[in-house]
């Protein structure tokens, strides 16, 4: 068994907020090398946690001796890194959205499928205890049937007419609220409930020029979506042949709320904001069509094994805590990532690797073709 796993970054940014905090929390980790362009967030970075090895380049740091390189790149930066650690026979996780196109994704796609290392994508809430207590009670039968899947995510990070442009606010780029949450939303759709057969997808743009940051008074015109509403239909391989799921999403709203609901024909379970669980049984509801009862909500407690209590001890005492459920939620995939690299495993049960990092591609692409076309596309 390794006795010590090697992490290096590829890009200071989420792997500041969420990646570096967590895998700190892992015993016989050592962050070992981090590579961004700009030297002040390069040592701002190497600083907070005492990492020793800085580079300018990432292929310097590729060279590195390390177990598992963490790509936080933006998107239209990720094929050549991805495929350089991977030709380089390390592990990698990459941060979605996974690709630009679904050719992107095929090629590295067929580069894992030949590489010896992890080859992850971070969509990490797959591991926050309340998604598997989620899958649990799906599987089990415990909700019935399901009957369809509502997700609700309503976030103010874009709300300022001020801010100015970025790669963000490109869609070439791999920019818009169905990249960034979509991305995230899908995924949860196929873990839970199974593949998805077709979409019908409307992108929209509420603002439509942001300052430009090289020019004083210019603007930029905004060619991605700030917010998106989009069906999809569960297919043959899952467990809701013919139901449904409904995302809408906004990047520009007032405040933040986020809402995943399976509806089942016993109960229905929802994973809010906070990460946590909640479940309401068929029988409870009230008859008539009176709005003035609330419902009435139980608090679903996750089991866990005795090693993810104590990391969620940790956690608790962490700056993850104060990040919301995707940072908590990467604390616990990296302690499966930990235990798999120890143990020299290629593969990590549940985990999303680049095959579902292509499904996922081809289910945004679908979604972008349906707002074209104005029509369902099948995927």
């Amino acid at each position: 068994m390794k006795m010590r796993v090697k992490i290096g970054f590829i890009g200071s940014g989420w792997a500041r907020v969420a990646q570096a905090p967590a895998f700190s929390l892992m015993d016989d980790v050592d962050l070992a090398a981090v590579a961004s362009p700009t030297e002040k967030h390069r040592q701002k970075f190497m600083d907070m946690f005492g990492i020793q090895d800085g580079f300018a380049d990432w292929r310097d740091l590729v060279k590195q001796d390390l177990d598992l390189v963490c790509v936080t790149t933006p998107t239209w930066l990720h094929e050549p890194m991805v495929a350089g650690v991977l030709e380089s026979g390390k592990g990698v996780l990459c941060e979605k959205p996974f690709a630009l196109t679904v050719e992107e994704a095929e090629r590295m796609a067929a580069i894992a499928a030949t590489s010896p290392g992890l080859a992850l994508i971070d969509h990490q809430l797959r591991f926050h205890p309340s998604v598997r207590c989620m899958k649990q009670m799906i599987e089990s039968g415990e909700i019935g049937r399901v009957y369809e899947v509502r997700a609700v995510v309503n976030l103010a990070t874009r709300n300022r007419t001020d801010q100015p442009w970025s790669w963000w606010s490109d869609a070439s780029r791999g920019g818009g609220a169905l990249r960034a949450i979509g991305s995230h939303l899908i995924d949860l759709n196929r873990f839970l409930v199974g593949e998805i057969s077709e979409v019908c997808c409307n992108l929209s743009t509420s603002i439509h020029h942001r300052p430009d940051p090289a020019m004083q008074g210019g603007s930029l015109p905004v060619t991605s979506d700030d917010s998106f509403a989009m069906f999809m239909k569960f297919g043959p391989s899952s467990v809701a042949l013919g139901a449904s799921s409904l995302m809408h999403v906004t990047t520009v709203g007032a405040y933040t709320w986020f809402s995943l609901e399976v509806v089942g024909s016993m109960k229905t379970i929802r994973l809010d904001g906070a990460g946590r669980l909640w479940e309401i049984a068929n029988s409870d509801a009230k008859g008539g069509r009176s709005l003035i009862d609330a419902p009435r909500w139980k608090l679903v407690e996750p089991i866990l094994p005795w090693d993810e209590l104590v990391l969620q001890e940790k956690i608790k005492l962490s700056s993850l805590a104060v990040h919301g459920i995707f940072a908590v939620g990467f604390a616990f995939l990296a302690h499966r990532i930990v235990k798999a690299i120890k143990k020299g495993e290629h593969s990590i049960e549940d985990a999303a690797n680049f095959r579902d990092g292509l499904m996922i591609q081809k289910i945004m692409q679908a979604g972008i073709d349906s707002d074209r076309q104005k029509c369902w596309v099948r995927i």
